[in-house]
């Protein structure tokens, strides 16, 4: 086989980028070189299994595409967005339905999610549905499966707990905290992490029960973009970031200013260890903050705001390097040997040295890169892009392209 994976991220893929850390990076020799046009932008995080690569689009398409040469093996359309990374798990493809929409005229976050909204079953194989589950809010942030159970935290700032074979609701909890793009993140065998606003809190669950061990909200009053974050963690922290605005002390709005800023929680406890404020720029529309990765002890963090990359202690929160490029980061990063790889809106796939952040290749591209973040699969970093096409390319390939 052209790739090497753990047996578990081959086989099955039950969380957000498949690890905690969001590091996804599957090991193997696969270097090949394609382009897939799909029916709309793609704001999802690609997923792969079994040599396959499933992704959503925001017109509601899921796609199972073939790495080795971009054949397209089934895709099954469906009545709303498909915004979540999908999970893989026993002959199931699982993911999220729902749009950023509000059913209350978009007057502040208290839910998210307009029109259809549910947890989808399709079958590995064929793309046919084999079990659908509504939900009170949107289903873009991505689901997990922790000790057996299919968590999620939906759009109404409820968390369900489900068969994930069945999608028999096992319990509800309202947490008051809405999530938007975030996504639940398995730590410990039996709990998550999740995040959201309107109440803003980091959350740790039992996936078992839905029981909160700990809501931590350390943030500003009126910060924003913590329920877009999904969290990372290297077991003994968790990692995020939100921003506030530069000019005032209420919610912030489109165009306005916004600081970034990155902050590190005490896993056992919800306690805030440290909290960075890093670059400045004008607030998007949608997806407000990018996604840390941490890896080897560094917390890498992009941002929604302004064009840059930040290198952090993970421990201390001390700033190791940053590194202006040419569009903001709202996805994560895929690190490999050293280099850390990702895409920025301005339409670029990068390469920077991971220790210091020296370019070492950028490769012009024909779209945007929003918020779905990239994968590696062997030697090949699979990406899909704002304009709708899901793209693979060599990681070679983008560290000989120099501007």
């Amino acid at each position: 086989m052209p790739w090497a994976a753990a047996r578990g991220a081959q086989e099955h893929w039950t969380q957000f980028r498949a690890h905690a850390s969001n590091n996804a990076v599957i090991g193997g020799d696969l270097k090949v070189q394609w382009e897939v046009v799909t029916d709309g932008r793609i704001s999802a995080s690609p997923t792969f299994a079994h040599g396959t690569v499933f992704i959503g689009t925001n017109a509601g398409t899921l796609y199972a595409i073939r790495a080795l040469n971009g054949k397209i093996l089934w895709k099954h359309h469906v009545a709303n967005a498909l915004m979540s990374a999908p999970l893989v798990y026993r002959g199931l493809v699982i993911a999220g339905e729902g749009n950023a929409g509000s059913p209350y005229g978009g007057v502040g976050p208290a839910h998210v999610g307009s029109g259809e909204s549910a947890l989808i079953a399709f079958d590995e194989k064929t793309g046919a549905i084999r079990w659908r589950a509504l939900l009170h809010g949107s289903g873009m942030p991505t689901p997990a499966i922790v000790s057996g159970v299919l968590v999620h935290h939906d759009g109404s700032g409820r968390i369900t707990g489900m068969d994930p074979m069945t999608g028999r609701l096992l319990y509800e909890r309202r947490v008051r905290s809405v999530a938007s793009m975030s996504a639940a993140v398995p730590i410990e065998k039996t709990r998550f992490i999740t995040a959201g606003v309107l109440h803003n809190a980091v959350l740790k669950i039992d996936a078992k029960t839905g029981v909160v061990i700990w809501r931590s909200n350390p943030f500003p009053e009126h910060a924003s973009g913590i329920g877009d974050c999904p969290p990372a963690t290297d077991g003994r922290r968790v990692y995020g970031e939100y921003v506030v605005s530069e000019t005032s002390g209420s919610r912030v709005a489109i165009g306005e200013n916004v600081r970034e800023h990155a902050y590190a929680l005490d896993a056992q406890s919800g306690k805030l260890l440290w909290d960075v404020a890093l670059q400045s720029g004008p607030l998007p529309i949608r997806n407000e903050s990018g996604i840390p990765v941490v890896h080897h002890g560094m917390l890498y963090v992009g941002g929604a705001a302004a064009p840059w990359v930040n290198a952090i202690d993970a421990k201390t929160g001390r700033v190791l390097w940053k590194k202006q490029i040419y569009g903001p980061v709202k996805g994560a990063f895929a690190l490999k040997r050293d280099a850390l790889y990702f895409g920025d809106f301005a339409g670029y796939l990068w390469a920077l040295d991971a220790h210091t952040g020296r370019k070492l290749g950028v490769k012009p591209m024909a779209t945007s890169f929003n918020v779905g973040s990239p994968i590696i699969v062997g030697k090949t970093l699979v990406i899909g892009s704002l304009t709708g096409s899901v793209y693979a390319v060599p990681l070679q390939a983008i560290r000989e392209a120099n501007l």
